[in-house]
Formats: C-alpha cells, sequence, structure tokens
C-alpha cells in the first residue's frame, strides 16, 4: 500500500527499505537522501507534511468551528428556533444562525458532541441541512475489516454525516457538508490509513469517472424556486375570476349574479371547491410549516398564514351553506379571495426570496474561482504538475506566461510581470524578480520564474479574504439580533 515521503512528497510503495521513526510514528521514504534530510530535522518535515492534512477548522482550545448550509428557512424566527434546539445540545460553545446567506455557524467539542448530533438539532427543529454526497474508488482493501477501518475513520471525519464502504466495488459513498469538509480532504483521510483513492470508481478504469459532488443546497434551492413558482401560477389564475365574483357590484356584473341571487351563491359554493386544492397544494408547505413548529412549542410564519386562510375558508364555507345561522344577511358574505390572493402573493414572495438568497454566496463563489487547479513544482530536478492542495511549504513552484500564481511565495529565480488587480485594483502589472512577494490567484503576464512556496491552503492571502468575506456574511448586526428575537415572539401575539 503507498504512503507519502514527508521530505519530497512523492508516493512510497510499502514497505520500503528506507525508513525512520520519530515520536513513535514510521516514516518511509523515496531515497537515501530524502532519508538523511528527514533524520536531520525531522520537525521540519513533520510539520510540512501536517500542512496538506484536512481538518475541520479548530482553535487552539480544541473547539471546532463549523458551517451548515440550511434549507427551509423562511423567516427571521427559524433562525431563533434553530439557534435554541442547537444549544440544548452538549459541547456547544457557541451557535449563529445567518437568515441572509441560510448558514448555521457553530462552535463546539468534539469530545462532547458529532456533527450528526448538530445536523439531528437542526433537523428536530423542523428544517435540512445541506449536504452533498460523493463517490471514489478505493484500492488496496483486501477483507471487511479494510472496510469497518474507514467507514469508523470516515464518521469520525468533522463535516462527514455518512460513509458507506464496498469491498466489492472497491468504492465510498459519502454524505458530508461542503463548508465544513472538502473532497481533497476526505481522499487525504483514506489515503493516511494506506489505500489509495481513485478518480474513477473501479481501479484502473479511467472511463468510469467518480461522481461529481452534488451540492445539494443548490438543487433544493433550485427545486424549491421552481415548485413555488408552479405553487403561485396556480393559485394566481384560479384568482382571477374568484375576485371577479366576490366583488360583483365592483365589477357591474350583471343582476343575476348580484348578491342574494341563487347563481351567485352557487358559484361561490364552487369556490369553495376550488380552493381546497389552492390550500393543500398551493398553500401545503405553510401547514407542514406550522406542524414542525407545533412540535418544537413554537410558532412561525407558516402558523400565522395557515392560521388566517384555514379561518377565512370555514367561516366562507358556513357563511355560504348556512346563511340562516348569521343575525343579518350582510354578514353572510364569504371570504374565498383572501385564500387564492394570500397563497398566491406569499407563494411569490417566499420564491422572490429564494432567488434572491441564491446570489448572496455569488462573492463567495467568485473569490473561489479565482484559485489556480493545479501546480508545476519542481521535484527531485523534474517538473511535474500536482493539484494546489498538494503544494506544500518550501516547495519550488514554476510559473510560466498566461498561468496563475497557485499559492503565496517568494521569488527565486526569473522575472516577469504580475496583474495583482484582483488583490490590489491595480491595472498595470506589477514588476517581479528575486526575493518579491507573489501572491496565490494572480496572474503571470509576460516572462517565466521560479518561487518559493511560503504560504499554502488556508494560509495563503486569496483565502484568508474568503475567510473574511465568510464570516462578515455570518456576523449579525445588533439590531439584527434584536429583529430576530421579537419576530420570535411576534407571530404568537398576533395570534393571541
Amino acid at each position: 500500500m503507498p504512503n507519502r515521503d514527508p521530505v519530497c512528497g512523492m508516493e512510497v510503495k510499502s514497505p520500503s527499505e528506507f525508513r525512520s521513526t520519530y515520536g513513535g510514528i514510521p516514516y518511509e521514504f523515496c531515497s537515501v537522501a530524502c532519508k538523511s534530510k528527514f533524520d536531520a530535522e525531522p520537525t521540519k518535515y513533520v510539520k510540512r507534511s501536517t500542512v496538506t492534512k484536512a481538518t475541520n477548522r479548530s482553535s487552539s482550545d480544541g473547539t471546532e468551528h463549523l458551517q451548515i448550509p440550511i434549507v427551509g428557512m423562511d423567516c427571521a424566527a427559524c433562525t431563533v428556533r434553530i439557534e435554541k434546539e442547537v444549544k440544548k445540545l452538549p459541547g456547544i460553545r457557541r451557535a449563529s444562525v445567518n437568515y441572509s446567506t441560510e448558514k448555521a455557524y457553530v462552535d463546539y467539542r468534539p469530545e462532547e458532541v458529532g456533527t450528526e448530533e448538530i445536523v439531528g438539532a437542526i433537523k428536530r427543529a423542523g428544517y435540512r441541512s445541506g449536504r452533498a454526497t460523493l463517490r471514489l474508488g478505493i484500492g488496496g482493501m483486501h477483507c471487511a475489516s479494510c472496510v469497518d477501518k474507514i467507514e469508523t475513520q470516515l464518521r469520525r471525519s468533522p463535516g462527514v454525516l455518512a460513509a458507506s464502504v464496498d469491498l466489492g466495488t472497491e468504492s465510498a459513498l459519502i454524505d458530508y457538508i461542503p463548508t465544513a469538509v472538502q473532497v481533497k480532504d476526505i481522499k487525504s483521510t483514506i489515503e493516511r490509513l494506506g489505500y489509495k483513492t481513485y478518480d474513477s470508481v473501479s481501479p484502473g478504469k479511467e472511463e468510469k469517472k467518480a461522481e461529481e459532488p452534488v451540492d445539494e443546497t443548490e438543487k433544493a434551492r433550485a427545486q424549491e424556486y421552481r415548485t413555488l413558482m408552479r405553487k403561485f401560477m396556480f393559485a394566481a389564475v384560479l384568482s382571477i375570476p374568484v375576485v371577479l365574483f366576490s366583488y360583483p357590484r365592483l365589477f357591474g356584473l350583471p343582476s343575476e349574479l348580484q348578491p342574494g341571487t341563487g347563481l351567485l351563491r352557487t358559484i361561490w359554493m364552487a369556490m369553495g371547491v376550488l380552493a381546497l386544492p389552492v390550500l393543500f397544494w398551493s398553500g401545503s408547505h405553510f401547514y407542514f410549516g406550522m406542524w414542525a413548529a407545533l412540535k418544537n412549542h413554537s410558532a412561525n410564519m407558516h402558523t400565522l398564514i395557515a392560521t388566517g386562510i384555514s379561518a377565512a375558508w370555514l367561516y366562507s364555507t358556513v357563511a355560504v351553506l348556512f346563511p340562516g345561522i348569521f343575525p343579518k344577511e350582510e354578514l353572510a358574505e364569504q371570504f374565498y379571495d383572501v385564500v387564492f390572493v394570500v397563497v398566491a402573493l406569499v407563494d411569490l414572495g417566499m420564491a422572490l426570496e429564494i432567488r434572491a438568497k441564491g446570489k448572496s454566496s455569488e462573492a463567495i463563489k467568485k473569490l473561489i474561482s479565482l484559485q489556480a487547479k493545479t501546480a508545476r513544482v519542481v521535484r527531485d530536478g523534474d517538473q511535474i504538475d500536482i493539484p494546489v492542495e498538494e503544494v506544500v511549504l518550501d516547495d519550488i513552484v514554476v510559473v510560466r506566461p498566461g498561468e496563475k500564481i497557485p499559492v503565496d511565495g517568494i521569488v527565486v529565480e526569473g522575472a516577469s510581470a504580475v496583474d495583482e488587480s484582483m488583490i490590489t485594483g491595480e491595472s498595470i502589472p506589477a514588476e517581479k524578480h528575486e526575493g518579491d512577494e507573489v501572491i496565490g490567484g494572480t496572474i503571470n503576464k509576460t516572462g517565466s520564474f521560479k518561487f518559493r512556496a511560503t504560504k499554502v491552503g488556508k494560509d495563503t492571502a486569496l483565502a484568508q479574504i474568503i475567510e473574511m468575506v465568510q464570516q462578515a456574511q455570518s456576523s449579525k448586526a445588533p439590531i439584527q439580533r434584536v429583529v430576530d428575537k421579537v419576530a420570535g415572539y411576534f407571530v404568537p401575539a398576533v395570534i393571541i
């Protein structure tokens, strides 16, 4: 089974004849030269090798920081309910839900509570967490013990919700939270156990590509938008004749269709029947949302709307079927138009809100798109292309004209002009010579040069900018905290 040389990063077939032990951990090398370098300064290379290890972002006191996309929030009161449910768990240091970005930001102690329990708390509050599914090919498995070891390690990883490994197909099906763990992190977890991951489900069969991760947050948002627009169109089209016959005097209908006539009352009865599919299809999410809130002993916007349209339909049905029970004929009035119009308008508003939310993350996506995907590094005198995630500190990286600079570093050979407008806003390329700093994500314009990597992964300037933008989106202004608190009591107060 392959291991990775901590000095040069090359894969080493185990067992290797060049081995060393440091801190009780065995290390294997590709050559005696790499072994000698490691023996001379082991701390340097052990530290380097951990740079590419995938871990959830954590602080010095062992607290893990987790971002979870949430699907199904409809109002600010939803954030309060989710925060309360998550904070009930042991080991939770902080729980903050941002309605505009549809994300929960949780600080927790992994030894006291796990990712699955946090996601379960969100589910108990009546919402779903955004997750993605990944299928990977795995090489080197020989028995059920291998399967159990991989599954156990994956399930312990922060951000991984479920993992199922199949020995027969040599593949793994993994559910994970994209904002908490990346695909490269999952691969790294498997490879650290001594196995190999493949871009194809079956090793050696490149034509069978592994499935691309499917971000269920985006998928669910798009599906919900389409569903709400269909519900809106259905309710809006039916509301036109309903409004027309609800106000016969206003629209100047013939005398046969004025209040008090048998024909109009028959039409009103038909309107009551026609309102049922609007209530229980176009407005079905209001009742589901109300039920989810009631199970958690709370109320939300859905409670208010479901109560209102149900009351309007019941009152109108009684008025149409039993007008004699009212003291005055004028009180035997129907309000079926309220059901149609309210459901249609609220569905439209929710659909437009979902579309607006989808645009709120475009800034992050555009920043991420600036990152280079691969890097050309010098290993054992040869230039090889590797994923940018595999670049380690002190790697010598080669950049040719027109290429993006993959990570931050210092020029050690050559000179060029670099377009740094994405960082500085300056349109004129900056001249770079030996000893000058270069920033990952900027574009090399004219010449070729080599630089030594000084910051990789989440330590690069671009990664730090992305992190700050995410933190800015997750933070709440003081007035927003007040609004969220008031929203939690507004609906019950209105109903009472």
